[in-house]
């Protein structure tokens, strides 16, 4: 087993669920990826590092995927085979380096905007790799930067607790919490009540739009990129699922961590690769009945 195997099996997470069906080759060039991403979120967010190690670890990573100094047996190969195999465009994994730099000083986004270009950087711009990695061609490009941000918003949303306790972080944008009246004290005493739930409730509607303009984007696709986004797809629906959880339960965000079981994470992983596909009510069958008894 790859060291990128080995981390991407160990982080359990709801992407690398998402390689199991992908042909060996392409499974393992995302593995390599998924393993880069990994490793650039942790230092930042794992303790036991100062912010000038932090930096130091992230220019590492920086000079690595440039090829301005020789990687090491290992991981840093890997990652720097996956680059040079398939001639991926450096810029996006540049952006997403930049993004996490940001979260060692972090600062609370001020607008909308700001909060975007977070997402742009730390999500969008992994998804942009992510679909050249697949072998999607570069018109899925806005499908993977609209899915970054609907991805990236639905993690803020379901985190807003533990990013704030854990690494006393808010991402939540300093304009939208004054437009109803949420101070930060209220997200560090976890004061649920009807103004947080009007504020969660408006950002979710921004991550609604989004994982609609991905899946506009993605139906314009050519059935070879959506064969090849299938993994992004299963994403999709995994994180409206858990979207759509923490809107039937008004956003109880303090009191429960939402996710998706492994089961229904499966059914998702088929439904993208099969298609959606609804089965006929009762009315519908009896319809289609009466027209084959037609002569």
């Amino acid at each position: 087993m790859t060291d990128a195997d080995t981390i991407t099996k160990n982080a359990k997470s709801n992407l690398a669920f998402t390689l199991m069906d992908l042909p060996e080759e392409r499974r393992q060039n995302m593995a390599r990826l998924y393993a880069f991403c990994r490793i650039v979120d942790d230092i930042v967010d794992e303790p036991g590092m100062t912010s000038e190690e932090r930096h130091a670890a992230l220019d590492r990573w920086l000079d690595l995927i440039t090829s301005r100094v020789s990687p090491q047996p290992g991981i840093e190969e890997e990652v720097h085979k996956l680059i040079t195999e398939l001639q991926l465009d450096l810029l996006p994994m540049q952006e997403l380096i930049t993004g996490c730099r940001g979260d060692i000083a972090h600062t609370q986004p001020a607008t909308r905007h700001e909060l975007l270009q977070y997402a742009y950087r730390v999500a969008s711009c992994v998804g942009i790799t992510s679909a050249a990695v697949m072998g999607a061609s570069p018109a899925a490009r806005e499908y993977a930067i609209a899915l970054g941000y609907a991805l990236q918003l639905v993690n803020i949303l379901r985190d807003v607790a533990e990013d704030c306790r854990k690494h006393n972080r808010i991402y939540l944008p300093a304009d939208d919490m004054a437009l109803f009246g949420v101070t930060a004290d209220d997200i560090y005493n976890q004061r649920y009540n009807y103004r947080m739930r009007q504020l969660l409730a408006y950002e979710a509607a921004l991550a609604e739009k989004y994982f609609c303009e991905a899946e506009e984007c993605y139906q314009k696709l050519s059935v070879e990129d959506r064969n090849c986004l299938i993994p992004a797809q299963a994403m999709s629906l995994i994180y409206s699922t858990i979207l759509q959880k923490m809107k039937d339960d008004e956003y109880r965000i303090f009191e429960r961590r939402y996710s998706v079981n492994n089961f229904r994470k499966l059914w998702f992983l088929l439904r993208a690769k099969v298609g959606s596909f609804e089965f006929p009510g009762l009315a519908e069958w009896s319809t289609l009945y009466n027209e084959k008894k037609q002569p």
